[in-house]
């Protein structure tokens, strides 16, 4: 799943399991994040050995030759070459399929680290005005504090217009070194004239999850969980599950709004602690091959009331966990219908360091529904008209998802 945003500070695509079950993401400033994981990043290309069919190298040669030779303007050799690549994986018209250069594909791994330096901003290209948009700010990041808001949208980067530009071309010009300044230029709704930020680039530690009691005398445990990219996501919703239980939890609500997916192994556990033993999680769809079920694990189950909150911004891994818990009934999902990402893509380093990623599966819900397109819909809407950070005080749908949960039985 991948392609929607970065986050943290750019980037984040997360490839699972064999492939990634993400969609993209760029993070600004994030390399180290994109999330969507990776359960195996394999420097080689898959079908090493394998025979090409239809490529036609002597037209490829005849068009180059004919620019050099006849082209009303000197041309740079090595641009019509990446002109070429971009195209040839741009012709599969699959949004989620890329070619890199070389320093876009580093900037691309760098997104599953989990430190990295930025401006701690999650961003995506928005499917409604094409411009480089926020998804949210990382909490405390430089990005955050300098009062940039989640639907912000970037358009220049230090005096240069970015519009049009891919994802990973305008997160390249947003990342830079711990310390060293970005001026950005943005269009946010309400405002007359673009605001301007001058942000200081740091560190940035992207947390997997957040968790507390927000309710002790009802008993209600609230976890948010920002991606499912990093190995042990699952281990630390285990520990915070036990935490919250050792004060005292009875409900809980499980929060992936924002939550742009990550490794496929990760969601499968963490789907495990809710859904019974040996039940669908998803259904992996892949060329020429059987759909293989992928199922929920022996683990310690959470059988208490749930609440599982989703918005526009949950994506990939986070869909295929609503899915799951909505398919199977064992809570209530609230918030706004999901991203819609319903495919798992993989991505490979190239000989000169250049990389592509490529859709090489699709997955259905538990119980079988496809969501490419569509996302999943939440039992009980509710919107966030004013962006308020999920979390953050004056939530509205964490407090719909409080009002339920109280109304639940233990």
């Amino acid at each position: 799943m991948d392609e929607r945003r970065t986050r943290f500070g750019l980037s984040l695509l997360l490839v699972a399991v064999t492939g990634v079950v993400s969609y993209a993401l760029g993070a600004l400033g994030w390399p180290p994040a994109l999330q969507e994981s990776m359960s195996q990043l394999r420097d080689r290309l898959p079908v090493a050995g394998s025979s090409l069919s239809g490529l036609q190298v002597e037209r490829l040669e005849e068009v180059m030759r004919a620019i050099q030779g006849q082209y009303v303007e000197e041309v740079d050799v090595e641009a019509l070459n990446v002109g070429a690549l971009r195209g040839m994986v741009e012709a599969l018209g699959d949004r989620y399929s890329t070619f890199f250069t070389p320093e876009e594909y580093r900037s691309f791994v760098e997104g599953f680290e989990p430190t990295f330096s930025g401006i701690g901003v999650t961003v995506e290209i928005s499917q409604q005005t094409g411009l480089l948009t926020v998804v949210s700010p990382i909490k405390g990041s430089p990005g955050a504090k300098a009062g940039l808001r989640t639907g912000d949208a970037i358009i220049q980067v230090d005096g240069r217009d970015i519009t049009g530009m891919s994802l990973n071309e305008a997160v390249a010009l947003i990342k830079g070194p711990k310390g060293t300044q970005v001026r950005l230029l943005v269009k946010r709704e309400g405002e007359p004239e673009p605001l301007e930020f001058v942000i200081t680039r740091d560190t940035i530690t992207v947390p997997v999850l957040d968790y507390r009691m927000i309710d002790q005398e009802a008993g209600i445990g609230y976890i948010q969980l920002f991606e499912f990219s990093k190995k042990g996501a699952a281990s630390q919703v285990k520990e915070a599950i036990a935490e919250l239980r050792s004060q005292g939890m009875t409900r809980l609500i499980f929060d992936v709004r924002q939550n742009p997916g990550g490794l496929l192994d990760e969601v499968v556990e963490i789907a495990s602690f809710f859904l019974p033993t040996g039940d669908p999680v998803v259904h992996i769809v892949e060329r020429a091959k059987e759909p293989r079920a992928l199922t929920a694990k022996e683990a310690e189950k959470w059988t208490g009331p749930l609440v599982v909150l989703v918005d526009g911004g949950s994506a990939s891994a986070s869909e295929i966990l609503a899915g799951a818990v909505k398919d199977a009934g064992v809570g209530t999902l609230i918030g706004a219908k999901t991203f819609g990402k319903g495919s798992v893509q993989t991505f490979w380093r190239l000989q000169d360091g250049s990389g592509i990623k490529l859709t090489t599966a699709k997955y259905l819900t538990a119980g079988g529904h496809s969501i490419d397109g569509q996302g999943v819909e939440p039992d009980i809407v509710v919107g966030n008209p004013n962006r308020i950070i999920p979390g953050e005080p004056g939530d509205p749908q964490l407090e719909a998802a409080v009002r339920h949960i109280r109304e639940m039985e233990p």
